[in-house]
C-alpha cells in the first residue's frame, strides 16, 4: 500500500466516522471486549451524557448505584470480596479495588522488569540495561547536584519514585478494561506524599538530632512552632495534591473533548500527550519537589 491509497483511506475514514457520529449519534469504540476479551473497533450507540460519562469514569460505585448497573469487577470476584470485606461499604469498594489492583500490576511490572535487566547485564549492555543505565546516570547527576556527592545512595530512592509515578500515569492509556491512572485517585498520591515527609523528617532528625530538629519549629519565636509544624507536614498535602489534581484533570478533559468530538481521531493524540508528555512531566515534578525537601532539611 502506497502513501497516497493510505492517506485517502484514513480521509474516507474520518468522513465516514464523523458522518456516524454527528448524525447518527454514534460513537466509535475502541478496546476490549468485556465479554469475550477481543480487541474491537466498532461504532456503538451513545446515549450518555459528558456528565454521567465522567461520573462512570470517576465515581464508578455511585454511578452504578444510582443506574441500577450490574456491578463489573474485571477481575477476580473472590479478590473483590476480600478488599471489599474491609471496605465500610462492601456495595462501594470497587473503586479502592482498581486502585490495588492497579498498584499491584504496577509494582509486579516494575519487579519483572528489575530482575529481566539484572539477570542480562553485561560488559556490553543490552538495549533495555542502556535505558536504565542512562536514566540512573541522569538521576545520579541530580542527587549529587541537589544533596551532595555525600548522598549519592539516595539515588535508588529518587528513581523508584520517579518510575513508580510515571508507570501509574503510563499503564492508563492502556486500551483494557479496568485499567485506570492510579494517581487519578487521590488516596495513591497522597500514600506517596506521606511517604516523601516522612523520609524528609527522619533525615532532619538523623542529620540534626532530635532536639536540635524539635528546636527547629521554634525559630523564630517559639509561639510560631504549632504554625511551623502544621507548614512541615502541609509539604506532603500540598505535593499530593499536586499531582492529583493534574493528572485528574488531564483525564477529566481528555474525556470531555472526547465526548464533544465524538472520539474522532483527536483523542488518540490527547491520550498520548496526557499520558505520556504530562505523566511524565508529572513524576519527575513531584520527584525533585520530594528530593528539594531533603535538601532543604539537610543544609537547613
Amino acid at each position: 500500500m502506497n502513501k497516497k491509497t493510505f492517506l485517502r483511506m484514513l480521509v474516507g475514514f474520518i468522513i465516514v466516522q464523523a458522518i456516524l457520529s454527528i448524525w447518527i449519534d454514534y460513537t466509535l469504540e475502541v478496546g476490549v471486549e468485556e465479554e469475550q476479551g477481543r480487541f474491537v473497533i466498532r461504532n456503538v450507540e451513545n446515549p450518555m451524557t459528558i456528565q454521567e460519562r465522567i461520573t462512570e469514569e470517576f465515581q464508578p460505585d455511585e454511578y452504578r448505584i444510582e443506574k441500577g448497573k450490574p456491578l463489573t469487577i474485571y477481575g477476580s470476584e473472590r479478590l473483590y470480596r476480600f478488599f471489599g470485606f474491609f471496605s465500610r461499604n462492601p456495595n462501594k469498594a470497587i473503586y479502592a479495588f482498581q486502585l490495588i489492583r492497579m498498584i499491584i500490576i504496577v509494582d509486579i511490572l516494575l519487579l519483572v522488569i528489575a530482575y529481566l535487566t539484572r539477570k542480562k547485564m553485561s560488559m556490553i549492555p543490552t538495549k533495555l540495561q542502556l535505558v536504565f543505565e542512562m536514566m540512573y546516570t541522569f538521576f545520579e547527576d541530580l542527587t549529587r547536584e541537589t544533596l551532595g556527592k555525600d548522598k549519592l545512595h539516595f539515588t535508588s530512592y529518587v528513581l523508584t519514585i520517579f518510575l513508580f509515578i510515571w508507570t501509574c500515569n503510563i499503564i492508563g492509556i492502556v486500551p483494557f478494561p479496568g485499567f485506570v491512572e492510579a494517581n487519578s485517585n487521590i488516596n495513591a498520591p497522597f500514600g506517596m506524599g506521606i511517604m516523601a515527609v516522612l523520609v524528609v523528617h527522619y533525615m532532619s532528625i538523623k542529620h540534626k538530632g532530635f532536639f536540635k530538629y524539635l528546636k527547629g519549629y521554634t525559630e523564630p519565636f517559639f509561639p510560631l512552632a504549632p504554625i511551623n509544624f502544621v507548614g512541615e507536614f502541609s509539604k506532603g498535602i500540598s505535593i499530593s495534591f499536586r499531582l492529583f489534581g493534574n493528572v485528574l484533570g488531564g483525564a477529566i478533559i481528555l474525556l470531555v473533548i472526547s465526548s464533544l468530538v465524538r472520539f474522532i481521531i483527536l483523542p488518540v493524540g490527547l491520550n498520548m500527550f496526557f499520558g505520556l508528555f504530562i505523566g511524565t512531566l508529572q513524576a519527575f515534578v513531584f520527584t525533585m519537589l520530594a528530593m528539594s525537601y531533603i535538601a532543604v532539611e539537610i543544609f537547613d
